[in-house]
């Protein structure tokens, strides 16, 4: 269990590094790296284009999954993204199309979050029948 955690500290203090744009970048996407799966399998690292999310506007989401003991990308499994707003009760209006683009790495198209808010980003990830969930709780102005 020690191991785990020297490595999941790793990889999340390696991928954060890595992910701050230098002086004078362009970069339209910020990385948001180390969020892990309620159980602890998995790292979910997560971009948008645009960044930050606009109010009821198409937007994509860049998602990879790592397995959190090797930090290597986890290309046995499957993603599904989805959305919602807790306080209000609902969802997302439209469903977005998901697509594996390699090993570990998913690309969302055409989230949409219709209004201003508190809105939870759901990763959940299958492998062999069994579902883990990531989430995050952002807020769209």
């Amino acid at each position: 269990m020690q191991t785990r955690l020297i490595v999941l500290l790793s990889v999340i203090l390696l991928t954060h590094g890595c992910s701050t744009p230098g002086p004078g970048s362009t970069e339209r996407a910020r990385l948001h790296s180390g969020l892990l799966s309620n159980d602890g399998t998995f790292i979910v690292e997560w971009e948008t284009n645009p960044d930050p999310i606009p109010v009821n506007e198409f937007f994509v989401i860049d998602a990879r999954v790592l397995d959190a003991g090797t930090g290597s990308p986890a290309a046995d499994v499957m993603l599904s993204v989805d959305a919602a707003m807790p306080q209000h009760r609902h969802g997302m209006n439209h469903t977005p199309a998901i697509e594996r683009v390699g090993p570990g790495h998913w690309r969302v198209q055409d989230m949409l979050f219709h209004m201003p808010g508190d809105w939870v980003i759901y990763f959940d990830i299958s492998r062999d029948e069994v579902i883990r969930r990531a989430q995050v709780s952002i807020e769209v102005d």
